[in-house]
């Protein structure tokens, strides 16, 4: 099966904050997944400008596992709207290869064209986001979704979870 092109624009500003909470979080002594949610303008929903990192009350980590609780979506997805900002992508880690799980398949955003991103390897993650996996929602299934683009633009990251959007 061929990959679809996920025709996300990634600001290179982007991969240092997600490399960094990937790997705070699989550092030895935690050993555990996390993740995000890549944010776009409304108006043109392929260019990412805002990176929202999970925090702590509602976010469930453990090892095979990173789940974010509807009180906390329902508070990044009410921000996004606030911001005029769409959420075409999730981000989470895997402690080993970038593939994306059952678990994955079965739990995530099965949304036609929701893309879903697996940063492998989060004791040491990989910094060049083409090498983490990639794969979009058909409308049936989960399917290779190929690299996005890397530019120079700015991003803004935050931090959510069931106590709102922080800076």
């Amino acid at each position: 099966m061929s990959a679809l092109r996920s025709q996300l624009v990634i600001p290179d500003a982007a991969v240092g904050p997600i490399v960094a909470d990937v790997q705070q979080y699989g550092a030895a002594q935690l050993d555990v997944e996390t993740g995000g949610f890549l944010l776009a303008p409304a108006d043109d929903q392929t260019r990412v400008t805002t990176v929202a990192l999970a925090g702590e009350k509602g976010i469930t980590r453990r090892r095979g596992l990173f789940r974010v609780s509807g009180p906390a979506i329902e508070v990044l997805f009410g921000w996004a709207d606030d911001h005029d900002l769409r959420i075409p992508a999730q981000v989470h880690s895997h402690g080993r290869e970038a593939s994306l799980s059952a678990t994955d398949q079965r739990g995530g955003f099965n949304v036609t064209g929701f893309i879903s991103c697996v940063v492998p390897f989060f004791r040491r993650p990989p910094t060049d986001p083409l090498l983490w996996g990639w794969w979009m929602f058909d409308g049936r299934t989960w399917v290779p979704a190929g690299q996005p683009a890397l530019d120079g633009g700015p991003v803004r990251v935050v931090t959510f979870d069931e106590d709102g959007v922080r800076p």
